[in-house]
């Protein structure tokens, strides 16, 4: 059961990234375990169960992300990314990076909650930007994105383009959408007194069943 991620989750994760020093974390592995990735799992767990009833007749599954960096093409050989996180994942296509999130949670320095498509994949993106421009469906995205953002969440991607794709007007009346690579909703920052309280988890729940239909318009128009 969830019963919090506690303060010191985050202290040791801040070390950590201060640190990069595999021998320290070696050391301290077992409290991370315990400290912080069994607490994100609880919760994923726990809230993949609540959120069921939002996706009926699809699959959601638990990915936790390894804290361990791939530094194989990267000039930055720091061995530890800056967080530990987890996401929900939902229907077949279990490639995290391309996956659709019911909900990402992250711990550490910068701590916060997520839904949506971070990336897509070409193919996805080629339906993506085709219902976007579609008068009906688009508009319709754009009808259940509106409150949200007047509410706090934050539309955001992996990356966009500095302006809208290559045979768009644009004037087009939903550009600013075409020109991300993704969609997802940056969900309002924690609250403090929920953060390291059991509240936690009806929180994450909570704001994740508000962008559901935004998730289900991607399930629905974008994924495989």
């Amino acid at each position: 059961m969830f019963e919090g991620i506690s303060p010191r989750a985050a202290r040791l994760i801040v070390e950590l990234v201060h640190r990069q020093d595999r021998l320290w974390y070696a050391e301290h592995k077992a409290e991370i375990d315990e400290q912080v990735y069994a607490p994100l799992r609880a919760l994923l767990d726990q809230a993949r169960s609540k959120l069921s009833r939002s996706y009926p007749r699809r699959q959601i599954a638990t990915k936790i992300f390894r804290i361990h960096r791939d530094v194989r093409f990267s000039k930055d050989k720091s061995p530890f990314k800056d967080h530990a996180s987890g996401v929900l994942m939902i229907g077949s296509n279990l490639d995290p990076m391309t996956a659709v999130g019911a909900l990402y949670l992250q711990i550490g320095p910068e701590e916060g909650a997520a839904a949506g498509y971070w990336a897509m994949g070409p193919e996805q993106l080629a339906r993506y930007r085709r219902a976007v421009q579609n008068d009906r469906q688009g508009a319709t995205l754009a009808k259940l994105l509106a409150p949200l953002v007047r509410d706090g969440y934050q539309i955001i991607s992996a990356a966009q383009l500095s302006r809208a794709p290559k045979g768009v007007d644009p004037s087009h009346p939903r550009a600013d959408l075409l020109r991300h690579k993704g969609l997802a909703l940056d969900f309002p920052p924690i609250p403090t007194k929920v953060r390291h309280s059991k509240a936690l988890l009806d929180w994450c729940v909570e704001r994740s069943q508000e962008v559901a239909p935004v998730v289900r318009w991607l399930l629905q128009h974008v994924a495989d």
